[in-house]
C-alpha cells in the first residue's frame, strides 16, 4: 500500500458530522501532539493523544497515535531493564 499526501478535507470526508466536529474541536490540541511526537516525548505526546481521544471517541487517528506511543515506551522500559540486568 503506498503513502499520499492529502488535503484536511479529505482526511475528514469519511468521518461522521459529529467525528469530524470533534476532530475540528481538539485540532489544536492534535496538533500539539504531534509536534511533540515528532521530538520523541513520548510520555507528553501520549497525554495530549489520550485527551483527544476522551474527547472525541470517534478520533482513531489519536487512539491509534497513544497507542503507539505506549507501545514505543513499554518496548524502552522493557530494553533499560534488560540492560540493567546485564550489569
Amino acid at each position: 500500500m503506498a503513502w499520499q499526501l492529502c488535503d484536511l478535507d479529505e482526511v475528514f470526508e469519511a468521518d461522521t458530522p459529529d467525528i469530524k466536529e470533534g476532530k475540528l474541536a481538539t485540532l489544536q490540541l492534535f496538533a500539539e501532539a504531534l509536534e511533540i511526537y515528532s521530538e520523541r516525548k513520548l510520555a507528553e505526546a501520549g497525554r495530549l493523544f489520550a485527551e483527544c481521544w476522551r474527547q472525541n471517541q470517534g478520533d482513531r487517528v489519536a487512539k491509534i497515535y497513544w497507542e503507539r506511543c505506549q507501545s514505543t515506551l513499554r518496548n524502552r522500559t522493557k530494553i533499560k531493564d534488560r540492560l540493567h540486568n546485564l550489569d
